[in-house]
């Protein structure tokens, strides 16, 4: 394997390395077990969506940059952006209107995780860009990525293989996180979760957006009253 291509499978380790270890790892570990700090529903599609991109950045290091995982891993940053904007507008720190302090987000240099929510997505589609812009014979990169001829050389990377172990030690504090605020399957992310606690006593599961339906409003469907005929 030649020095560039070494350098650009490096340069896509240190990446998952960052996002799995920095918004991922810090939401998680620093505020959310070490803080109290309880993500509610939408917070949690944010970080599954960080998750993903981290995944899909794997599966280069692996497999080569395939054009499937290229658009995979654009598609899921933008995602990651939409969801972050519509997030920000109902409990951002300008204008949201649901912050109480209580499950919504800690501050982060003035401003809520929902905001470096954006942040971070679009930081994903820029160093994504500057990664792409800057390495050297991209082309063959991508053409012996869809020939499939790295996958018995990419395997043996050292970073690469420490950014797997990165993503599942991170990913698994995650799954522990999710199974004391949310509950395991069919229990649901709550929109108003209580502060995380080890106290079994004071864990909150509950269904209710089940009940909802696919409304792209969210929650905002509220039953109509019963009136008098």
């Amino acid at each position: 394997m030649q020095e560039s291509e070494k350098s650009f499978f490096n340069l896509m380790s240190l990446a998952v390395i960052a996002l799995i270890l920095l918004p991922v790892g810090i939401a998680c570990v620093v505020l959310g077990f070490g803080m109290g700090d309880s993500p509610c529903v939408m917070c949690w599609a944010e970080r599954i969506t960080m998750i993903a991109i981290a995944l899909i950045a794997l599966l280069m290091v692996r497999y080569g940059i395939k054009r499937s995982y290229l658009a995979a891993l654009i598609l899921m940053a933008c995602w990651g952006l939409f969801n972050g904007f519509i997030h920000y507008s109902i409990d951002g720190t300008f204008g949201g209107y649901l912050d109480i302090k209580q499950g919504f987000g800690l501050e982060i240099l003035g401003a809520h995780t929902q905001f470096w929510v954006m942040v971070v997505d679009f930081f994903v589609l820029v160093f994504l860009a500057i990664i792409l812009l800057f390495s050297k014979n991209l082309g063959a990169i991508m053409q012996k990525s869809e020939e499939g001829k790295y996958g018995k050389f990419l395997a043996y990377l050292p970073l690469g293989k420490f950014a797997n172990l990165v993503f599942l030690i991170i990913v698994g504090a995650n799954c522990i996180q999710a199974f004391i605020t949310s509950g395991p399957p069919p229990y649901f992310g709550s929109s108003t979760p209580p502060r995380m606690s080890m106290d079994t006593s004071k864990w909150f599961w509950e269904m209710d957006h089940w009940q909802s339906g696919l409304d792209f409003r969210f929650d905002w469907n509220p039953e109509l009253p019963d009136l008098a005929k």
